[in-house]
């Protein structure tokens, strides 16, 4: 069932049954929420505002969102290399850049070679920040074109935790939820428990694991309401509609947002940890053993949507579908006021 925004609620019995999901739709300076089905099966609890859902690779584009704050505050560059960062023989081998890191052009693979993945149900758990020290020695990177990594995104978390002293779920609260105000927001660290948090299913409502991480925390452990996640997108488009000087932090995030949305590569076109679309879209997606989630907006028709769920059910194509649907009716609005 294709979805429409006058049938979302339809759409979500017809394709997640009784699985958990959310949605946030912003359209003129509006949010419009929708809850349905179960964070917690067993328990019999509805999914609500404040239901925790692991939102995977969407982590990726808040890492480049720290990244970019650090290169406005001219703390690090793009142009700057692992090699150089590190500072050690051992790594001499890494002359890729940042930016490179951001657009999955670095050369390194999706996975490190010593993620032995002894408990699949929740593979990153136990990886430690020696592990990736030792697998950055020993990987040699391949031709700078594209190649999706987690490798690279769990590396790339670590290079700004260790520029700002600090760890990655710190600066991630200092600098992204804090000021945003995404005040359930979370990165999911290994032996942490964490209340609200949803229960993820395989299909036919199995239960899985929850995922938690360790040094690879960039490549997917934030966990977030689809409050939160709303707010987000509002600031990213009330930042892509106003100019920023910069001199307050809130100022400054709004210039990193800025920022982190255009193009540091085409083929595809990648800002940021963002991918992004000639014709206008901005979006991330993303999957763990139990849940799937997809973030998307257009800055110029000023309109975005989120969907987070539970299950192992794809929502990519039907947050694709309604983000066009908002856009077109946006700028049918847009066409309209304009005449004269």
């Amino acid at each position: 069932m294709q979805p429409t925004l006058a049938d979302i609620e339809q759409w979500l019995k017809a394709e997640f049954s009784s699985a958990g999901v959310a949605v946030a739709t912003i359209s003129d300076n509006q949010t419009r929420f929708y809850l349905h089905g179960f964070a917690d099966h067993q328990q019999n609890l509805a999914v609500s505002n404040k239901t925790l859902f692991e939102i995977g690779s969407v982590t990726k584009p808040l890492v480049g969102l720290l990244t970019a704050l650090a290169v406005t505050k001219q703390q690090l560059s793009l142009s700057d290399t692992v090699a150089s960062l590190l500072q050690a023989p051992e790594y001499q081998q890494h002359q890729y850049s940042l930016a490179h890191l951001l657009t999955h052009t670095s050369g390194l693979p999706r996975l490190p070679a010593n993620l032995t993945l002894t408990d699949v149900t929740d593979p990153y758990a136990n990886y430690t920040r020696a592990d990736l020290m030792s697998a950055l020695q020993q990987v040699q990177p391949g031709e700078q074109q594209f190649e999706y990594s987690n490798f690279g995104f769990g590396l790339l978390a670590e290079l700004v935790s260790r520029q700002q002293d600090s760890t990655f779920a710190e600066i991630m609260q200092q600098q992204i939820f804090a000021p945003i105000g995404m005040s359930d927001s979370k990165v999911a660290l290994t032996n942490s428990r964490y209340p609200n948090r949803a229960q993820g299913y395989q299909i036919y409502e199995t239960p899985v694991a929850n995922w938690h991480f360790q040094a690879l925390a960039g490549a997917g452990a934030v966990l977030s309401t689809i409050d939160d996640m709303a707010l987000l997108l509002q600031y990213y488009l009330q930042a892509t509609a106003t100019e920023s000087d910069g001199t307050s932090k809130k100022q400054q995030l709004r210039v990193a947002m800025q920022l982190s949305i255009k193009p540091l590569t085409s083929d595809p076109d990648i800002g940021f940890g963002w991918m992004l679309q000639r014709h206008g879209l901005v979006w991330h997606n993303g999957q763990t053993g139990g849940f799937n989630s997809f973030v998307g907006f257009a800055p110029a028709e000023q309109v975005g949507i989120v969907i987070l769920s539970n299950s192992t059910n794809p929502v990519t194509p039907g947050g694709m579908a309604l983000l066009q649907q908002l856009r077109q009716r946006a700028g049918s609005t847009i066409n309209a006021d304009a005449q004269p």
